[in-house]
């Protein structure tokens, strides 16, 4: 009798070998539904496991926004990094480049002081 009252009631919260009918019974007060205030506090721990529950998907949700910003962080000091290295790297093209030009001027200036001093040569043997 009382394991189709447990069962029925909704109060069987896996204490194996443990009647809650049995000492519900026992400890009968006049004129209190028993049964429906276990009910009630049942809700109420059911409601605060929900809660429980809730907050700690909330938490879990806030660490992985948190490690997707470390991970957007991360990707961006990298990003910032290598366009530095490309910064640099164009800098020293620019000065390679201007100082190839620079050697490119100087031998075409002394071509053509050369070509100059020829030419001036074969107008004074002339």
């Amino acid at each position: 009798m009382s394991d189709n009252k447990s069962k029925s009631s909704g109060a069987d919260w896996g204490f194996v070998g443990f009647d809650f009918v049995k000492l519900i019974e026992f400890c009968q007060i006049c004129g209190v539904d028993v049964m429906s205030l276990i009910d009630t506090e049942k809700k109420t721990i059911d409601a605060l496991i929900e809660i429980n529950r809730s907050a700690y998907d909330s938490w879990r949700n806030l660490a992985v926004e948190a490690r997707d910003e470390a991970d957007v962080e991360r990707r961006t000091e990298i990003a910032r990094q290598g366009f530095e290295r490309a910064l640099a790297s164009m800098g020293q093209l620019a000065e390679t480049a201007t100082e190839s030009q620079k050697q490119t001027i100087e031998i075409f200036r002394r071509r053509f002081e050369d070509g100059i001093a020829a030419m001036r040569n074969q107008g004074g043997s002339a």
